[in-house]
């Protein structure tokens, strides 16, 4: 019921971008904005919900060029049980589930209150991946900028095209 309840919230998400008027584009090229360009930071307590919407505006925003709606992921803080089920879910949901899915063009959304569970979400993902599997999507990673360097390594041998929004 609890992962229903994230797929539900991805998906309402992901038909909120949809509907947004994107332009095309043909570049692909990663590029690195600033809080600034956004709307504010959710607290770290903040709930799922909050850091969802949070997500999808930094979609909204920096995602314009993406035809497809995005998937989005809310990276949970914390190391209790629930946290570490969960992220170990969000990664079966993208090895297992999205990955394969996507074409070429789609989007995935990563951020959440912790920057260092979210760059240790996306070595996970990326030790799980084929080389290349992501070749074509667009992976945009909200984080702090202490932490580009390693997203983009980790992401680097799944071929992914990564778009990093400072927070």
């Amino acid at each position: 019921m609890h992962r229903l309840g994230h797929l539900t919230l991805a998906v309402t998400l992901g038909a909120l971008l949809a509907a947004c008027n994107h332009p095309t584009s043909t570049a692909t090229t990663s590029n690195a904005s600033t809080a600034s360009d956004g709307p504010t930071k959710p607290a770290a307590t903040a709930d799922e919900n909050t850091w969802g919407s949070y997500l999808a505006e930094q979609g909204k925003l920096h995602g314009k060029d993406v035809a497809m709606h995005p998937y989005i992921y809310v990276i949970p803080a914390g190391d209790s049980v629930a946290a570490n089920a969960r992220r170990q879910n969000e990664t079966d949901s993208v090895v297992h589930s999205i990955g394969p899915i996507l074409m070429p063009g789609g989007m995935l959304i990563v951020g959440g209150p912790d920057p260092k569970q979210t760059t240790a979400f996306l070595g996970d993902v990326a030790k799980q991946l084929k080389a290349d599997a992501l070749k074509g999507i667009v992976v945009m990673v909200v984080s702090d900028a202490s932490e580009q360097a390693a997203d983009a390594a980790a992401l680097k041998p799944s071929g992914a095209t990564m778009r990093f929004v400072t927070m």
